[in-house]
């Protein structure tokens, strides 16, 4: 199995890689297909996803929302952009956080044959660098790779 890899770039971007041992066709329909979707999107450990919404095409939104046993829980909303099959995506999104919710971050996720699998490339483009860095500090990175090991075992069944 692939580690993701999720670095800085610039002042306010990250750039999250990770290799999936499927076609690009089937990494992409995973992103894009709200029965799978709701498959793969789970991480951390002990979440669940109680809702999930996927509208996909120009202008289509997407709504996410985890939860665990403890009663907390926190919902990725945005919108769709630009698509083109199985290449690319770009939308935008925001982490609802109450008072605290930050402006939209705008992603941009590619997906490239790479030897028999996908090379996945995601940069998330935030408004300032403080937006970025609490990004991180939400531990974003531990649920991104806990959920991406599940769509790899997803697509690569």
């Amino acid at each position: 199995m692939t580690k993701m890899l999720m670095e800085r770039v610039g002042d306010t971007d990250l750039r999250v890689t990770r290799r999936f041992n499927a076609p690009p066709q089937a990494v992409y329909d995973a992103h894009v297909q709200e029965e799978k979707v709701k498959q793969w999107m789970l991480g951390p450990e002990g979440w669940t996803m109680p809702h999930c919404q996927v509208d996909a095409r120009p202008g289509g939104a997407f709504s996410y929302t985890w939860a665990n046993e403890d009663g907390e829980s926190f919902t990725i909303r945005g919108t769709f952009l630009d698509f083109d099959p199985p290449h690319r995506i770009v939308h935008e999104e925001t982490m609802e956080m109450g008072d605290q919710t930050p402006p939209m971050s705008r992603v941009t996720t590619d997906f490239a044959a790479d030897a028999g699998g996908t090379l996945m490339t995601m940069v998330i483009s935030y408004d300032s660098p403080e937006a970025r860095e609490a990004a991180v500090a939400s531990g974003m990175e531990e649920g991104m790779a806990f959920s991406y090991d599940n769509l790899d075992r997803l697509v690569s069944g």
